[in-house]
């Protein structure tokens, strides 16, 4: 027996139920192919988005060290503070241009004679192994690493015109953004939405803040453990190769420990002998180790809260679409997307999938 009006209202309800998941389905296939066609445009467009990013990151930084002067020095004027700020984030941006353009060319002719010297380390090591003897050639199958290393070092000129590009960049950004907040007031039409807008800019400004705060403090740690080593030991461009510690330390996970091996190298170029490269490795290794799993975890906590394994793939992801800044600053970029998808239901899932504990950023305090 029917009751009247029952099986149309299941019918209603059935065919809502179906409208609003279908709705949700299209909304986030939406999404997925708005990611998808951005990321390849970001691909294609990475000469022209590379130093855009790196212009965001420097005004982030600008940013950060002027609010910390607001602190420490209320009584200077607002403008002095923004002034010295600024000077400060661009005279060490631009001497990290400098140190490449001038030292990296006379570098790479360091490595122009370190195949054999190589040839010689590999056959004093499968001798002590009792193997037979491999060379750098056979055992790269081709790809020889002096080749590799050479061009890029001296390739670093164009570090120059990247430079370029990044100021002009970055005086774009700050002319934007003093029109910011009204853009911001014009571009959502409720109040809910302004504040939600906002909150994702601050929760990805105070990440950011804190996780460069912190790798910059660590790469200097282990450049100057790398300098003193190397100093002592009487290596040649002792200071640019530093250099390339501290760069090398911004990459998560393998980057310390990758940087300990440069070092390494160009002792074994200059020396030819297995002895010198080995007390590097060894004791830049330990110094690395000890700043990573003691004092760092004391100093960062889990503020960040990103998965390991996201830090990971998100290193290959954004060194691929970005090349040598998107791997230097992969984890921000991280920071980022998580912030931004957490916000929207669609993209929830992948914010979930990013953070650590499942719960993406905390509030901003």
């Amino acid at each position: 027996m029917k009751i009247p009006g029952i099986g149309g209202r299941r019918a209603e309800a059935s065919s809502a139920l179906t409208g609003e998941g279908g709705l949700a389905a299209v909304r986030a296939s939406m999404i997925f192919l708005a990611v998808v066609v951005a990321g390849f445009l970001v691909w294609v467009f990475h000469e022209f988005i590379g130093p855009l990013v790196v212009a965001a990151f420097l005004l982030l930084l600008i940013d950060a060290l002027a609010r910390d002067l607001d602190r420490r020095f209320p009584s200077l004027p607002r403008f002095a503070r923004a002034a010295a700020a600024s000077a400060l984030i661009l005279a060490g941006f631009t001497a990290v241009t400098l140190l490449l353009v001038l030292e990296g060319p006379p570098f790479a002719k360091q490595f122009t004679t370190i195949e054999p010297r190589l040839d010689q380390a590999l056959a004093q090591v499968t001798a002590m192994a009792g193997q037979p003897t491999v060379t750098v050639h056979e055992l790269f199958k081709v790809v020889d690493p002096a080749r590799i290393l050479g061009p890029v070092f001296i390739a670093a000129r164009g570090a120059m015109s990247f430079f370029v590009w990044v100021m002009i960049y970055l005086g774009f950004l700050v002319a934007s953004r003093r029109t910011f907040s009204s853009k911001v007031d014009k571009l959502f039409d409720t109040q809910h939405h302004r504040d939600q807008a906002r909150r994702v800019f601050i929760s990805i400004r105070n990440a950011v803040e804190h996780y460069m705060r912190l790798v910059t403090f660590k790469a200097l740690l282990i450049a100057i453990v790398a300098f003193a080593f190397m100093s002592v030991l009487g290596i040649h461009y002792a200071l640019f190769v530093s250099f390339l510690v501290f760069l090398s330390a911004f990459v998560p996970i393998v980057g310390a420990f990758a940087g300990a091996f440069i070092p390494a190298l160009v002792a074994l170029a200059q020396y030819g002998e297995l002895q010198t490269p080995a007390i590097i490795i060894g004791g830049l290794g330990g110094g690395v180790f000890l700043i990573d799993n003691i004092l760092m975890p004391k100093l960062q906590g889990d503020e960040l809260n990103i998965d390991p394994l996201m830090v990971l793939l998100s290193l290959g992801f954004w060194g691929v679409i970005l090349g040598a800044p998107g791997v230097l600053f992969s984890t921000p970029l991280s920071v980022t997307v998580m912030a931004v998808a957490a916000e929207f239901n669609g993209a929830r899932w992948l914010a979930v999938l990013i953070s650590k504990d499942g719960q993406p950023l905390k509030e901003p305090a």
